[in-house]
């Protein structure tokens, strides 16, 4: 995994658009996957430069999503919406859709199956939090270890729909948004140790052949 040390957090914005204009640009279909908490913000902005872009062969969905009704006020989908990400025009999948959580993971996982059939280049935004955790890939669920590609459980904090360690594998490129200090220790074992994917699940972005950290860390 390469890491760019960007204290400003403007850096990731400028890679992310350019990773997906010039695969577009190109003529290919490009999945986006984008997280809930503090990347979103750079997920707005990578939208916002996009918007002069053809993203006719562009579809947008989500990492992870806090398992509720439709709109619920901790939906990721919601609160990237209320950041100005707007998806009216574009191809895009919303995970939460009214049914249980059960079927909402099934759901969501035929989903990925299929988007990854069908779009050529996937990339994928990912926050790293303190305990390891990646997209809602909680240290020591099913989300590590099922071979599905979407799994849903029930954390500490909320009932959970995410992508699975399995799916992350299936990427051809992640890009990571890590800042503060209290995750620095965390990252720094992520970039120089191979620690189980159990115990750490954002090991895992290093399976991916192209994986780059934007963080205030430093090496």
């Amino acid at each position: 995994m390469n890491l760019v040390t960007d204290p400003t957090g403007e850096a990731i914005v400028a890679h992310l658009t350019t990773a997906i204009t010039e695969r577009l640009d190109a003529g290919e279909s490009v999945l986006w996957l984008v997280p809930g908490g503090s990347a979103m913000q750079s997920a707005a902005k990578v939208l916002e430069q996009l918007e002069d872009v053809d993203t006719s062969r562009l579809c947008i969905t989500l990492t992870d999503e806090r398992y509720g009704a439709p709109g619920h006020e901790d939906e990721n989908w919601s609160q990237l919406a209320k950041l100005g990400f707007s998806v009216s025009s574009i191809n895009a999948y919303r995970v939460l859709r009214g049914e249980d959580a059960e079927t909402t993971a099934a759901d969501f996982s035929d989903k990925l199956a299929a988007l990854f059939e069908t779009y050529q280049y996937k990339i994928g935004l990912f926050g790293i939090g303190a305990d390891g955790h990646t997209a809602g890939i909680k240290p020591h669920t099913i989300a590590v270890t099922s071979s599905d590609l979407a799994a849903s459980f029930k954390g500490e904090d909320f009932e959970r729909i995410t992508m699975t360690a399995e799916a992350v594998r299936r990427l051809d490129e992640v890009v990571a948004y890590a800042y503060g200090e209290e995750k620095h220790d965390t990252l720094r074992e992520i970039l120089h140790e191979q620690k189980p994917l159990a115990d750490q699940p954002a090991q895992v972005l290093k399976e991916v052949q192209t994986a780059t950290l934007f963080s205030d860390v430093t090496a």
